[in-house]
């Protein structure tokens, strides 16, 4: 079963403001950017693909598991659906999620 994802955030709130621009990295999956930040939003069909830990990670940061903001939590996003990324930025991804969100880089 495919699932089309007719979603535009422009206009629309995310954690970091009013979105005033946004890329549609794939379906379901769109960066975007307000006037003070950013992120990637995730659907809720989607999520399952990305760890507990990481959802986890993005809402302490953002206050949501929809929204990874673009700091760090993005990276897991990156690593989670890999087939959409070149692959040094999932290899600097994995550097960034080893080492500020899964446990086994304490």
């Amino acid at each position: 079963m495919t699932v089309t994802f007719n979603v535009s955030l422009n206009g629309k709130s995310s954690p970091w403001g009013i979105v005033q621009d946004e890329e549609v990295i794939a379906e379901g999956i769109i960066y975007v950017s307000t006037a003070s930040h950013g992120g990637i939003w995730v659907a809720r069909e989607l999520l399952p693909r990305i760890s507990e830990e990481m959802k986890d990670y993005a809402k302490y940061w953002s206050g949501s598991s929809q929204w990874f903001e673009e700091d760090c939590a993005a990276q897991c996003v990156v690593v989670s659906f890999p087939e959409y990324f070149p692959a040094d930025q999932v290899e600097r991804a994995w550097d960034s999620v080893r080492r500020y969100v899964t446990k086994e880089a304490a």
